[in-house]
Formats: structure tokens, C-alpha cells, sequence
């Protein structure tokens, strides 16, 4: 592990497997001092400072690097505890056993990330061996990196950059100098069209229409808009052949009612008929079943009456007999 003058600790832990309860433990996660003077702006540091007091961190699997898309620049180091036998046999497998790409780096890398939940706002880091060239033997160091999104191939559906029009880039002047308070000179025989025409602009016409001035000494008074006619509160009621509006719609409003009050009734009745035929067979209110006995005689009932349940009072008679039949189908004997 690198010196305590020269690196900083971010986290001390280990990785949790998926679906099992082995831990690989005696991990340090430490930043380079030299290459990292201000933490503050390293986002991959700040993330793992904000996982301290966790025991450890999910990892995720296996990654090829050149699937993903990383950021090498914040120079994060893991070191393993020589004790940590299970953890150091897994990256010696993992690491020393993969092919270098030409960079020096591993070309598989292990997943981690930074929190319980996978989402846009989880950051998920990858660690992978870079290759530590020394005057003796070579070894593998362990980095880690940030995973950032992709960047996005251009489509061909992506606006086109709009470019000066040509003419504004062969005129004499430059752009500089067409600006809004800029007054174009113009030279040659132009200068006398010029003043002409700001002759004639200056010394137009009244377009005033004859007689507004008339109209004005007058004292004629503009355009008015009708006042409406007052609201008459006591008239009598519109009519047509059929009467007048006011009754048909109270008489319509008055059948409607009539037919929700015969169907209400009707309904009422049914339900009356329903737990007295059921309390005779033994089924009364504190009955497990009640409930659901109920609701199906009742609904077999009204289903049954729905020809006549909302125009007439149902008959005493007919309607003993559909509840006695539905309780037939559902209560074979006395309970």
C-alpha cells in the first residue's frame, strides 16, 4: 500500500457476492495524493468517502472493458490485505489470468456498485489491473475507475450546424463591422438615389382620409356598442305543441324519479325477502356463509326481476319463489 504522506484512505471494507453470504474482505480503496491534489472536484473519491461506515459494497460481476466506458482520470487505487487469502485468490483469477490490451490495462474487469439500488443515480465503479513496469519484474497493479454513459453516436435525425450565409462572407467588411449600429457607406453614384429617396421619405403626403378632420370639428361621437336589453326576470314559460319547456322537463325529471324510487323499493323488498327465507333455513346474519349467500340470491334475484324491477312493484308471490329457489342451490339442508 502506498505511503500515508502520499495517498488518502476512502473507504476500508469488502465486496458482498450475489445471492451468497461470502464477503470479500480486506479491501482499501486510497486516492494518490500527488496526482489528486484537490479531492473536492474527484467525484469517484467523494463517492467511496460517502460509502464509509457501510461493511461492504455489491458487486456485480465481471466486465470487458471494452464494452463499457470508463474515467481513468482520478487515479484510485485498491490494495488487498495479505490476510485476506479468499479476496486475493479471486483477483489473482480474475486480473493476473486476463490479456492486456495495448495500453497496459487487463481487458476484464469486476463491477462494483456504490449502493443497494440499480438507477442512473447509482454510481458503479470497475476495477482492473494496469500493468507496473519496474527495473526487476513487472507486476499488475489494481486501479479503479468510474463507469460513465457512453457517448451517443451521432443520428441522422441530430440538426445540422447552421453556417454564415455566403454573402456576409465575401463582402469587404467583416462581420465586426456589419453590426446593428454600423451605417453601410454607400460609394459611387449611389449617394445621389440616396438623397432621393430620403427626400421622399421625409416629404410624403397626408394619408389622412378627407373629412376625419371634418368629423372631428363636428364633434361626432365614435362607434358605440348596443347596450343589451334588460333580462326580464317574471315571463311566462316558453312553449310548443308538446307545452310548455319548463313542465316537459319537470315531468321527465318526475318519471325519472318515480322509476329510481319503484327500482330502490323493489330493491329493498328483495333484500328483506333474502334474510328472512335465509334465517329459516338456518343462515342468519352471524353466519360464516351469510355474506356470501346473500349476495348471491340477492344478485340472482334482482337479475331475474330485471324485466320488471324497474317499472312495477314486484309480486309477494314471484318473488317468494326465485329467493326459495336461488337458497335451494346454495343451502341443500338446514345448517
Amino acid at each position: 500500500m502506498s505511503e500515508a504522506s502520499s495517498s488518502r484512505l476512502l473507504y476500508r471494507g469488502s465486496l458482498s457476492l450475489p445471492d451468497s453470504y461470502i464477503l470479500l474482505d480486506g479491501l482499501t480503496f486510497s486516492a494518490n495524493l500527488l496526482a489528486n491534489k484537490d479531492l473536492l472536484h474527484n467525484p469517484l473519491a467523494l463517492a467511496l468517502e460517502s460509502m464509509r461506515g457501510r461493511p461492504s459494497l455489491r458487486l456485480k460481476g465481471t466486465e470487458l472493458l471494452k464494452n463499457i466506458c470508463i474515467d481513468p482520470s482520478d487515479d484510485v487505487c485498491m490494495d488487498i490485505h495479505p490476510s485476506a487469502t479468499l479476496s486475493r485468490v479471486y483477483f489473482e483469477n480474475m486480473l493476473c489470468l486476463s490479456h492486456l490490451s495495448p495500453d497496459g490495462r487487463t481487458d476484464t474487469g469486476v463491477r462494483v456498485a456504490l449502493g443497494d439500488t440499480d438507477g442512473p443515480a447509482t454510481t458503479e465503479i470497475l476495477i482492473f489491473g494496469k500493468i507496473h513496469s519496474s527495473l526487476t519484474t513487472p507486476s499488475l497493479t489494481i486501479h479503479v475507475a468510474r463507469i460513465i454513459p457512453a457517448t451517443r453516436a451521432p443520428r441522422p435525425d441530430d440538426p445540422t450546424p447552421r453556417k454564415p450565409p455566403q454573402h456576409l462572407l465575401t463582402r469587404t467588411q467583416s462581420i465586426g463591422e456589419l453590426a446593428a449600429n454600423t451605417r453601410i457607406k454607400v460609394k459611387g453614384d449611389d449617394s445621389e438615389v440616396v438623397r432621393r429617396a430620403r427626400e421622399v421619405m421625409l416629404h410624403l403626403p397626408n394619408s389622412k382620409p378627407r373629412g376625419r378632420g371634418k368629423e372631428k370639428e363636428r364633434g361626432s361621437v365614435g362607434f358605440k356598442v348596443p347596450t343589451l336589453p334588460a333580462k326580464k326576470t317574471n315571463h311566462a314559460p316558453e312553449g310548443d305543441v308538446f307545452g310548455p319547456v319548463s313542465d316537459a322537463k319537470g315531468k321527465a325529471r318526475a318519471v325519472d324519479e318515480g322509476i329510481c324510487d319503484i327500482e330502490q323499493e323493489n330493491k329493498s323488498i328483495i333484500k328483506k325477502f333474502t334474510v328472512r327465507h335465509l334465517d329459516a333455513v338456518g343462515v342468519s346474519k352471524t353466519h360464516p356463509e351469510f355474506k356470501e349467500l346473500f349476495g348471491f340470491v340477492y344478485r340472482g334475484t334482482a337479475f331475474a326481476l330485471r324485466a320488471t324491477i324497474k317499472r312495477s312493484p314486484v309480486s309477494a308471490r314471484a318473488l317468494e319463489m326465485l329467493v326459495e329457489a336461488h337458497i335451494k342451490l346454495y343451502v341443500t339442508s338446514p345448517t
